[in-house]
C-alpha cells in the first residue's frame, strides 16, 4: 500500500525539490488509498513558505498565501495545487487535532513509514466517516458540515457516535462564515446522494441552523396530514432517483432539454430549488369557512424567502437568481398539465424560463410524486414535457428556415390588394426557390410582378 503511494508521490515533477523530512496528509493520503491519484496534494512540513516559493520559482507556478499565521500556503502548478503546512510540534500532534479519521493519516516521505493514530485506514476500507474527537468538532464547527461533505462525495457511512456529536454541536455552525459553509454544502447538495445527506442534517439540527426559514415547515398546519417539510424531503427523494436514472427514466427524451443540470452547479440549483419549493407555503396557509385549504402565492412568496437566503450565505447572483425562478415556477407545470394547455401559454412559459424550462418540469414531476397523486397521477407532467418539445422543434425547424426572398410589403408595394392571395404568390415563389429556377431577391422580384399581374387579370375577369 504505502508501496503504491511512494510510487505516485516520486513520479511527480516536482518531488524532488520536497524535504525528506516531509510528510504526505489527509486527503492527498485518503485518495491514493482509495486509488484515486490526486489533483490536490497536501504536505506538512517544517519551513511551507520557502518551499513553497521554491517550487513556485522553480515550475513557473503561483504561490498563495492561504494562512500566514497559521503557516498555510499553496503553490499551483498547471492542473495540480500543492497545498503546503507548517507542522505544529510534531507530526502526531498535527493529526491529533485533525477532524476525521480517514483524514488524519501521514505517510512520512524519509522512511515512508505510515503514521495512522486513529485507525484511519481501517475506516477507509469499511466506508465509515468518524470524527477523530468531538472537541476536534468543536475547534471548527464547519467540521460538523464536512462530516456529511465526505460522507456524500466518498459514498460513505457517518458512524453514529459521530452524528450524535454532530447534533449535540449542530448550534455551533452559526458562528462560521457564511462563504466557508457555501463552499462545503456544495458538494453535500450537488452529490449522488443528496436526498439522504439532508435528511441526516435534518435529523441532526444542523440543516436547521444553516436554514432557518426550513424549521418553518416542521410546524404543523390544521388540515394537512403530515407538515410541509416531510413532503420537502420526498420531494427530494423522488428528485434524486429522477436525477441519477435520468438516462433510463421517462425524462430520457429530453436529456438534449436539460443541459442546465448537467453540471455540479445546476445540480445545486435543482435540488436547492425543490428544498426550498414550498417554504412560501407557512406564510401563505388560509384555511375557509368550509374547511378549503389554500397557499395562494406561496410561489412567488417563496421565491423572495430563497432571495434572502441566498444574499445570506453569499451565493453568486446567477445561483440566487436561478433558484428564485424555480421556486417562483414551479407551480406553472402543473397548471400547465393539461390535456387542452394552448400553444400560446407554452410558449410563455418558455419565454419565461428559457433553458431552465424542462429542469422546473422535471422539479414538477417530482413535486407531484411527493403528492397523494390523483387518478392522472404524472401524466400530465410528462404530457406537458412532450408537448413543449413539439413546440420547441417546430420553432427550431422554423427559425432554421431562410428568410423568404420577397415578402408582402413587396406585393403590397405592387398595388395588389391585400387578401389570401398573398399566401399564394408567396408560396409559388417559395416552390420555385425550392425546385432552383429562383435563387435571387432580384429574380423573385421579376418572377413577382409577373405573378402579381396575373393574379391581378385573373381578378378582373
Amino acid at each position: 500500500m504505502v508501496e503504491i503511494i511512494r510510487s505516485i508521490l516520486t513520479s511527480r515533477p516536482w518531488y524532488e525539490w520536497i524535504p525528506r523530512d516531509a510528510f504526505l496528509v489527509g486527503g492527498s493520503v485518503r485518495d491514493l488509498l482509495l486509488g484515486k491519484v490526486p489533483k490536490d496534494w497536501d504536505i506538512a512540513l517544517w519551513e511551507p513558505e520557502k518551499v513553497g516559493r521554491l517550487l513556485a520559482r522553480e515550475f513557473g507556478g503561483a504561490f498563495v498565501p492561504l494562512g500566514e499565521e497559521f503557516g498555510i500556503y499553496r503553490v499551483v502548478l498547471g492542473g495540480e495545487q500543492i497545498d503546503l503546512t507548517r507542522i505544529q510540534g510534531n507530526i502526531y500532534d498535527d493529526l491529533l487535532k485533525r477532524d476525521l479519521t480517514i483524514n488524519a493519516i501521514a505517510v512520512s516521505l524519509n522512511g515512508w513509514e505510515m503514521i495512522d493514530p486513529f485507525m484511519g485506514v481501517n475506516d477507509i476500507r469499511g466506508g465509515i466517516v468518524r470524527m477523530t474527537s468531538e472537541e476536534n468538532l468543536r475547534a471548527d464547527p464547519l467540521r460538523l458540515l464536512r462530516v456529511f461533505r465526505f460522507a456524500a462525495t466518498l459514498g460513505f457511512e457517518i458512524e453514529h457516535r459521530t452524528l450524535m456529536a454532530v447534533r449535540d454541536n449542530s448550534h455551533l455552525i452559526r458562528d462560521v462564515a457564511p462563504e466557508r459553509v457555501l463552499y462545503e454544502l456544495k458538494f453535500v447538495l450537488s452529490s449522488h446522494n443528496f436526498h439522504d445527506m439532508i435528511s441526516l442534517m435534518a435529523d441532526t439540527g444542523l440543516l436547521f441552523h444553516i436554514f432557518p426559514e426550513l424549521d418553518e415547515l416542521r410546524k404543523p398546519l390544521p388540515g394537512l396530514d403530515t407538515d410541509v417539510w416531510t413532503h420537502t424531503l420526498l420531494a427530494l427523494r423522488r428528485l434524486n432517483v429522477a436525477l441519477n436514472t435520468l438516462e433510463d427514466g421517462p425524462f430520457t427524451y429530453y436529456l438534449h432539454r436539460l443541459d442546465a443540470i448537467k453540471g455540479k452547479e445546476g445540480r445545486l440549483a435543482i435540488v436547492l430549488g425543490t428544498m426550498f419549493h414550498d417554504v412560501g407555503k407557512p406564510a401563505t396557509y388560509r384555511m375557509d369557512e368550509n374547511g378549503e385549504i389554500s397557499f395562494h402565492g406561496h410561489d412567488y412568496v417563496g421565491s423572495k424567502i430563497f432571495k434572502r437566503v441566498g444574499r445570506r450565505l453569499r451565493m453568486s447572483n446567477d445561483l440566487v437568481d436561478t433558484v428564485a425562478l424555480l421556486v417562483a415556477e414551479h407551480m406553472h407545470p402543473h397548471l400547465l398539465a393539461t390535456p387542452d394547455v394552448t400553444r400560446r401559454a407554452l410558449f410563455r412559459f418558455y419565454r419565461r424560463t428559457g433553458e431552465w424550462a424542462f429542469p422546473i418540469i422535471l422539479l414538477a414531476y417530482a413535486d407531484a410524486l411527493a403528492t397523494p397523486l390523483r387518478a392522472e397521477g404524472v401524466a400530465g407532467q410528462l404530457r406537458l414535457a412532450r408537448k413543449l418539445e413539439n413546440l420547441l422543434r417546430d420553432l427550431e425547424a422554423e427559425a432554421k428556415k431562410p428568410p423568404r426572398l420577397v415578402t408582402g410589403h413587396d406585393i403590397k408595394a405592387l398595388g395588389l390588394p391585400p387578401g389570401p392571395v398573398y399566401k399564394k404568390i408567396l408560396n409559388e415563389i417559395e416552390e420555385m426557390r425550392a425546385e432552383g429556377t429562383v435563387k435571387t431577391r432580384e429574380e423573385a422580384l421579376q418572377i413577382l410582378k409577373e405573378l402579381v399581374e396575373k393574379y391581378r387579370e385573373n381578378g378582373k375577369r
